[in-house]
């Protein structure tokens, strides 16, 4: 005999809502056996009759509990559902991300690689710079090892400028060999690097006709809102610095004077405050307005919430237009400027560096990776750390691989902050060691790292392993601020450059068996980027003609 129970609700305004329940177990068999639950939205005699005629399940045998509970077993075996993982992955298809353990699961090919490069903290990078690194025995790599190097980069997207077309095909097409001085007849590998290295940089930089252009574009540009904002535009950014390359994007700032601050104040209130980021918001929303009713400007984005940026692109030169507002010059391009006169080396270090990630996708904040700043910056605390340490101080390619190594596989990036002045990696243990040295009294660049390492801690409390592991290079002119902030695939960063070192020591030793042909690239592996839709773009920048509407 099966029992009927109900359950009403004890809001008599809800006594539409009230379920009931039907237990269908015998007098004599423990309710924890089975129970079978029907839910009916009316409590009434009448509903509950009907309900029961019309409920119809094959597992149910009033009769006959046995075959009811063989029913239900049955049942419940085949709604199981059990996830099977393959040993092993077909060609072309990404491992699989188990979220039971949190980690993906990587290919045999990429356990071998991370297992052969143990990552080492900061307190183990200082002790071995001092130490005269052994030059890497190399053996014979036969093309199948190049193609598992190759695949195991990230891959580029379609919309990228370096992407090439495959990645089996790897492209013969260097421009950048035709700047190297035939005189120059380089005794080895490393030499030729060098000269690569020199002649990618001379091919990379504008040329004086497209910085012709860029000046008139700024001037036209200036002419078109001269009633909008009440200072012409000035060129910041990679333009301004000297380390644009023809498809760098054109950085504008709009001085905007700030009555509140002045210089004969000892402390002044913060640029950032909510009162002058809706001036410059304000300023920034007319001049998009502007542009967008000029049809020689294309894809016009007005400012966003906590993004003071208007963007937009020069439809005939094809250059991409980034307006920010400031009281004065931003402190990165005193800084950079003199960075660059004292170590020139880092110009060319940083184009290499630069392809190498953008053919990957690797390179800006819109990818969740490090921009081009703070890449700049990244390379000339290697070079401020490793001054005079070089057996060629002037070769570049020495400089390159030491530079991949070390932010590749022997510096873990995503536990390990990076300082430009001073510079030196730092984590809580150095802080901690620092600040006792001085009695406590902590400088300013230690108190700027702890703030620094405390975001990452909290963030790895909060389970918010992105930004934990997210890269950390602290600003030279402003302690607390963090330059790799945007960069939270510091772990696919750090593949990438370890990958560009594994194909450059493949490609010396390819170098040296062919005969050391000057003609051979060995940097074109490395790169792995195709120049053709580059040179379509600096193209475009010195042939097009300037037909700009008024206003």
């Amino acid at each position: 005999m099966s029992r009927i129970r109900f359950a009403r609700s004890q809001c008599p305004s809800l006594a539409d809502g009230a379920t009931m329940r039907v237990s269908l177990v015998p007098p004599s068999f423990s309710p924890y056996a089975v129970r079978r639950m029907v839910t009916i939205t009316d409590p009434s005699p009448r509903l509950l009759h009907r309900s029961l005629i019309h409920t119809n399940d094959s597992n149910i045998f009033p009769n006959d509990l046995q075959k009811t509970l063989e029913a239900h077993r049955s049942s419940n075996r085949a709604s199981l559902i059990r996830k099977v993982v393959p040993r092993t992955f077909p060609k072309g298809a990404p491992p699989s991300t188990n979220p039971s353990d949190g980690h993906v699961r990587k290919s045999p090919s990429n356990e071998k690689s991370s297992s052969e490069a143990p990552i080492r903290t900061a307190h183990s990078v200082k002790a071995s710079s001092g130490r005269k690194r052994r030059p890497t025995q190399q053996t014979r790599v036969s093309p199948e090892t190049t193609l598992s190097l190759l695949s195991s980069l990230p891959n580029p997207t379609k919309d990228d400028i370096w992407n090439a077309d495959s990645k089996e095909s790897l492209p013969e097409v260097c421009p950048w060999l035709d700047y190297i001085d035939s005189e120059i007849h380089p005794s080895d590998a490393v030499s030729h690097l060098d000269a690569e290295i020199r002649a990618l940089e001379k091919y990379m930089i504008p040329t004086p006709r497209e910085r012709a252009k860029v000046d008139t574009l700024v001037a036209t540009i200036s002419g078109h809102l001269a009633g909008i904002v009440p200072h012409p535009p000035e060129i910041i950014g990679s333009w301004r610095t000297g380390f644009a390359s023809s498809h760098s994007d054109l950085d504008l700032m709009l001085p905007v004077e700030d009555a509140e601050r002045s210089v004969n104040k000892f402390r002044n209130p913060s640029p950032t405050r909510p009162k002058i980021l809706d001036v410059y918001g304000d300023l920034l929303g007319r001049v998009a307005l502007a542009l967008a009713q000029n049809p020689t400007f294309s894809q016009v984005h007005p400012p966003k919430k906590g993004i003071p940026m208007t963007t937009a692109v020069h439809s005939p030169t094809g250059l991409q237009l980034k307006f920010c507002c400031g009281d004065g010059l931003p402190p990165s391009v005193e800084y950079t400027r003199y960075y660059y006169t004292e170590y020139p080396a880092v110009r060319p270090l940083y184009m290499a560096s630069r392809v190498i990630l953008e053919a990957r996708g690797m390179l800006g904040a819109h990818r969740s990776s490090i921009g081009s700043g703070a890449l700049l910056m990244l390379l000339i605390a290697f070079l401020k750390m490793n001054h005079g340490r070089f057996q060629r101080s002037g070769n570049l390619g020495e400089q390159l691989l030491a530079i991949l190594e070390t932010y590749g596989t022997n510096v873990d990036l995503k536990t390990t902050g990076v300082s430009v002045d001073p510079p030196g990696f730092f984590n809580e243990d150095t802080v901690e060691e620092e600040s006792i040295i001085n009695d406590g009294a902590m400088a300013a660049h230690l108190r700027g790292q702890r703030s620094l390492l405390n975001l990452k801690e909290t963030a790895a409390r909060r389970s918010n392993f992105p930004n934990a592991r997210r890269l950390c290079i602290q600003d030279p002119s402003d302690y607390m601020r963090n330059l790799g902030r945007s960069c939270t695939r510091t772990a696919e960063l750090q593949k990438t450059l370890a990958c560009a070192y594994d194909l450059l020591q493949i490609s010396l030793e390819a170098w040296k068996a062919h005969g050391n042909n000057p003609r051979r690239s060995i940097l074109v592996h490395a790169l792995r980027a195709n120049f053709d839709r580059f040179q379509a773009k600096r193209t475009q920048l010195s042939f097009s003609e300037e037909q700009y509407s008024q206003l």
